[in-house]
């Protein structure tokens, strides 16, 4: 009678240990959690087989039997599982269920653990964003790849006619602002995802209105992002956000505030002519090329702290109303802020100018503190406009101290002639 070793050995049986440990790592994810139910199918399909047509006699061996026993409690499951992978990918939706336009809008949230091959099964196109703004739905996205480019020029621009208030972009020629604007009434939320294709307004007869929250937050940008002319009237989000290449908002009107903190800007930065109404936090920014802010007014709070300035940039022609902040932050470049007129506090604490920086024609209107930072090569404050520094009230200025001096000097005097006298 022949051995259950060989027997064993011809159906494959044989030492499946590696395999099975291969299988239960790959199982961590779902089409490997697949795979390993596969496995064991077949597993319990050789062993059924081998109890089928093995020889009286026949022993099964410890391991064979385990196998058996794993492969019977997984048999149903497999079934279930097998029948379509679609059920597993839908694990990977949080939010929303397809790409396409509902009545709730552009909705679809993919969840952190999603795998790339999962993404690409849920791949946005960017007409279909375009689609949404078209019949004034919110668009809704997390975690998605955006493959396309989002041309907001699609948009068919309305006639408008108002007066310039507060709200209109002051940087936008009257003519632009009575023509048309173009309108994305929902909100635009494109938050951890990437995007493929370039975003773009180019269009400088007509403004784009963002009347709903613009977040942006931790997405990345393959392609150009231009967004100028447009008017944003709730908060604007780009924290954490990553721009490949240009970034431009020029002659952008900001209602609400301005988030982007940690964002690392590409080649091109451009805000030339933006007004802030509101706040603006670009706290640990990043500008690898040049950034440009010229001729911009801010109204509110503007920190720039902690952030770093890879090539030139400049602020020359422009006006803050409150407080601005650039401690701690690095200038690797030239830095310019001719003719920048800062009316409220200024601080450059700790920042440090690698590069030359030009101060020529600003007006300080309070009290600077350049003296606390950092100058490789030293300023040019030529015809600048300073406050002078205030000089320390020592005691003797004061009137308390002008009393003690008062009493010394006729104490002196008086002791004085009281030995002029025992001389005598």
């Amino acid at each position: 009678m022949r051995s259950a070793h060989p027997r064993g050995r011809a159906f494959g049986i044989g030492s499946d240990r590696g395999a099975l440990y291969r299988c239960w790592n790959a199982g961590r994810s779902s089409s490997g959690l697949l795979a390993l139910l596969q496995h064991l199918l077949v597993v319990h399909l050789q062993c059924e087989s081998l109890h089928l047509f093995s020889l009286p006699g026949f022993a099964p061996s410890p391991m064979l039997s385990i196998k058996r026993v794993l492969s019977g409690v997984v048999f149903a499951a497999i079934g279930v599982i097998s029948m379509g992978s679609s059920e597993v990918g839908a694990a990977c939706i949080a939010e929303g269920g397809s790409a396409t336009v509902g009545e709730a809008g552009l909705v679809l949230h993919l969840a952190p653990t999603c795998t790339q091959a999962e993404r690409e099964a849920h791949i946005v196109l960017g007409e279909r964003i375009v689609e949404a703004i078209e019949r004034g739905r919110p668009v809704d996205l997390v975690g998605v790849i955006v493959q396309g480019d989002v041309l907001f020029d699609r948009l068919v621009p309305k006639a408008v006619s108002r007066s310039l208030t507060a709200s209109e972009p002051s940087s936008q020629s009257a003519t632009a602002r009575s023509l048309e604007e173009r309108l994305v009434r929902g909100g635009l939320k494109i938050r951890d995802s990437v995007l493929k294709g370039a975003v773009r307004h180019r269009s400088v007869s007509s403004a784009l209105r963002f009347e709903g929250p613009v977040d942006f937050q931790g997405a990345r940008f393959k392609e150009g992002v231009d967004l100028s002319w447009s008017v944003f009237q709730k908060e604007v989000e780009l924290s954490g956000a990553v721009f490949e290449k240009e970034a431009h908002f020029v002659q952008g009107q900001f209602v609400g505030p301005l988030a982007c903190r940690e964002t690392r800007f590409g080649p091109s930065t451009r805000f030339h002519r933006s007004t802030f109404q509101s706040s603006v936090d670009c706290t640990g920014a990043l500008f690898d090329g040049t950034a440009e802010f010229l001729e911009v007014t801010g109204e509110q709070p503007v920190e720039f702290e902690r952030s770093r300035f890879g090539s030139g940039m400049g602020f020359s022609g422009s006006r803050f109303k409150s407080r601005l902040s650039f401690r701690d932050a690095i200038f690797s470049r030239e830095t310019f802020f001719t003719f920048t007129v800062f009316e409220g506090d200024t601080m450059f604490t700790g920042a440090q100018f690698l590069g030359s920086a030009d101060f020529s024609n600003a007006e300080f209107k309070r009290q600077d503190d350049l003296a606390r930072a950092r100058f490789d090569h030293p300023p040019l404050l030529a015809q600048a406009m300073r406050q002078e520094s205030p000089q320390p009230e020592g005691f003797l200025r004061t009137k308390n101290g002008q009393y003690v001096l008062t009493f010394g000097l006729l104490v002196t005097a008086a002791l004085l002639v009281a030995y002029a006298i025992r001389l005598k």
